[in-house]
C-alpha cells in the first residue's frame, strides 16, 4: 500500500499567523518559517493520519484487499474521485467513483470496492481520493499544536539544521495531538 500526496495549494497555517503567534517581527527568515510550517504539518499528518487541509491523494494497492474494503490512509475522507484497476496484462481499466464504490458507511473513512473493480484488478488498483479539512475548518487544537511546533523549531534553528526539523515537540503539542493519534491493536 502506497499513498501519494498529489499536492496542496496552500498550507493550513498562514505565514503571518505563525509569525504573529511566535512573536517574530523580522522578515528575512520567511523562507525558513514557511519550511517549518510545512515540516510541522507533515509531522502532524504522519502521526495522526489526518490531512490538515483538503487535497487529493492516490492510494496504490496490490493486491486488492479481501472483500474489497479499503480504509482511506488520510482522514477525513471527503470523496473518492476515481479508481483505476490493472488487469492481468497490466492494462489500466478506469472506473468512475459511482461505478467503483459499492458501499460507503456514513461517518467512516472506509469504503467497499465494487465486484467489477475487484474482478478487473488482477495487478492491483489505484484510488484517487480527496481528504482533509476544508479551509478554515481544521480543529483549533491541531492548529495550536502546529503553531507550537513551528515556534519551537524556530527557536532551535541555530541548533538543528532545517532538514532535520521539526526536531523539538513541545509538551503542549504532544498533549494536543494525543487524542488524534491512531492506535492499532
Amino acid at each position: 500500500m502506497t499513498t501519494i500526496d498529489l499536492g496542496l495549494s496552500a498550507e493550513p497555517l498562514a505565514l503571518a499567523d505563525a509569525k504573529a503567534w511566535a512573536r517574530i517581527e523580522r522578515d528575512d527568515e520567511d523562507g525558513l518559517i514557511s519550511g517549518l510550517i510545512s515540516a510541522g504539518r507533515e509531522a502532524i499528518e504522519r502521526e495522526t493520519g489526518l490531512a490538515l487541509i483538503a487535497r487529493s491523494f492516490r492510494l496504490a494497492l496490490d493486491p486488492v484487499p479481501r472483500g474489497g474494503w479499503v480504509e482511506a490512509t488520510r482522514r477525513p475522507l471527503v470523496a473518492v474521485e476515481s479508481v483505476t484497476a490493472f488487469d492481468a496484462s497490466g492494462n489500466p481499466v478506469s472506473f468512475s467513483a459511482a461505478e467503483a464504490i459499492a458501499e460507503r458507511p456514513r461517518g467512516t473513512d472506509c469504503f467497499r470496492l465494487s465486484d467489477a473493480v475487484i474482478d478487473a484488478a488482477a495487478n492491483g488498483v489505484e484510488i484517487e481520493f480527496t481528504a482533509g479539512f476544508a479551509e478554515g475548518e481544521c480543529p483549533a487544537d491541531l492548529m495550536l499544536a502546529l503553531q507550537a511546533i513551528v515556534a519551537a523549531s524556530y527557536e532551535a534553528r541555530a541548533l538543528i539544521e532545517p532538514g532535520m526539523q521539526p526536531a523539538l515537540r513541545p509538551a503542549l503539542a504532544e498533549r494536543l495531538l494525543a487524542s488524534y493519534r491512531q492506535v492499532r491493536i
